[in-house]
């Protein structure tokens, strides 16, 4: 009966130890590869939705300057036509009444002209504004 117990005893000894060696040399160190694994896929994830976000970013800094490129360029375009417009009518007036070009007008024709390219320059100055306060909404 000793000798049963005694490698009964055994038996569960080599039994425990076989245990422990399988979990600490094969399924811990799994365990552990695994979670490096995940920590390192989660990591990888993190850093390309960063990298997306700061492209995003940069891209939507990109669309803004351009569209206030445009715009810039269309208000100084559009200054100049109405200069080139107020100047074309006040060589007009001036052939009409038969004065050299860019000569003195008559005040009252004078001040009607001035009076039509001040209006013209602040209702582009006014859309200038306006559109480029939409061009800052839309890319906010």
């Amino acid at each position: 009966m000793k000798k049963a117990l005694m490698i009964i005893a055994i038996v569960a000894i080599v039994v425990i130890a076989g245990s422990l060696l399988y979990y600490f040399v094969f399924f811990k160190p799994g365990l552990q590869q695994k979670d490096l694994e995940f920590q390192k896929e989660k990591y990888q994830i993190e850093q390309k939705e960063k990298q997306d976000n700061k492209q995003e970013e940069l891209n939507k800094k990109a669309g803004l300057i351009n569209a206030l490129a445009g715009l810039e360029k269309w208000h100084n375009d559009s200054l100049d036509q109405a200069y080139k417009d107020y100047r074309a009518q006040w060589d007009k007036e001036c052939e009409r009444l038969g004065l050299e070009p860019e000569s003195a007008l008559p005040n009252n024709t004078a001040d009607t002209f001035n009076k039509y390219y001040d209006d013209a320059r602040k209702r582009i100055d006014e859309s200038y504004q306006s559109q480029k306060d939409d061009i800052y909404k839309l890319f906010e």
